[in-house]
């Protein structure tokens, strides 16, 4: 069986070992998507000198720049490596101060969910081909009730429109509209499925962006004391480990998981308007880009 495992953010990597030490365990052969070579390398590595027999390797990307996950594309079809039978979009940034990707985007949104949209889409052909039961997991939050879609001002880029968490909410709603949606555009390939969690709190460096904000004063003590009641890397991973590997879900699909239980989402995820939408623009976005660099 085949894993491509997206680890772009180097404060995961914890969580990340022990997802990956899981997968190479059961028998998969893993592709880790990460825009550090040298972490990916060190990744690689950490695995093989506890398991010697594993089977992963890296591909370089970087989804703030939709060349890079073109180029990855490009990678892994040249190499006849992207029919896999997990795809697990677990990348992400969180209540950053604002920026942009490469290509323009709001940078929380264009990280956590337009690149592994483009990804997605790019892979879904040579998913659908390989006419094997494949499992697509795209990593969510409790976050996604902090903010809503504008499709007015997607980027925040209005004076004053512009909040780190409301952003990350944003983001992170993106990405259980983006599931939901897909699950439905899947119904003709059942083979597929689609489904979105939220790890928990987890005891990573996710919140980095927080503890160097000078303008809240009470971050620098509130997080280490608040982590004492986080979830350690190994329960973090463990919805997305259930989702990409038990039986239980081999044929469910279009659902929000927590804690290995389907739960519901806030209300407005289920509006299939907006899914609807946020897949065009996200395709309008990221498509003219990618095939520029094909």
């Amino acid at each position: 069986m085949q894993a491509m495992y997206l680890h772009a953010n180097p404060s995961q990597a914890a969580m990340d070992s022990n997802s990956l030490h899981t997968y190479t365990t059961q028998g998969y052969e893993v592709t880790i998507g990460c825009r550090d070579d040298g972490r990916a390398a060190n990744a690689v590595q950490a695995i093989k000198s506890a398991q010697p027999d594993a089977k992963l390797d890296s591909v370089r990307l970087d989804l703030q720049d939709l060349s890079s996950v073109a180029q990855c594309y490009k990678k892994l079809a040249e190499e006849k490596r992207a029919e896999f039978d997990v795809l697990l979009n677990n990348a992400g940034v969180m209540a950053t101060p604002k920026m942009q990707t490469k290509d323009g985007f709001e940078y929380q949104l264009g990280v956590n969910h337009l690149g592994h949209f483009a990804l997605t889409l790019l892979l879904l052909p040579h998913l659908k081909e390989s006419n094997k039961p494949v499992r697509i997991i795209n990593v969510s939050s409790m976050g996604h009730t902090l903010g809503s879609l504008n499709f007015d001002d997607l980027f925040r880029d209005k004076p004053g429109a512009y909040g780190p968490w409301e952003a990350y909410g944003q983001s992170k709603r993106a990405n259980i509209l983006f599931t939901y949606e897909l699950a439905r555009r899947l119904q003709a390939s059942p083979q597929i499925t689609a489904n979105c969690l939220h790890p928990g709190v987890v005891r990573t460096e996710l919140g980095r962006y927080m503890i160097n904000d000078s303008n809240k004063w009470y971050m620098s003590w509130m997080i280490p004391v608040a982590g004492l009641f986080f979830k350690s890397p190994a329960q973090g991973a463990e919805t997305s480990i259930y989702l990409a590997s038990s039986p239980d879900v081999a044929n469910m699909t279009g659902k929000y998981w927590d804690n290995c239980k389907a739960i519901q989402s806030d209300a407005a995820t289920y509006d299939t308007g907006i899914a609807k939408k946020l897949w065009e623009v996200s395709e309008e976005l990221v498509m003219p880009k990618l095939k520029a660099c094909l």
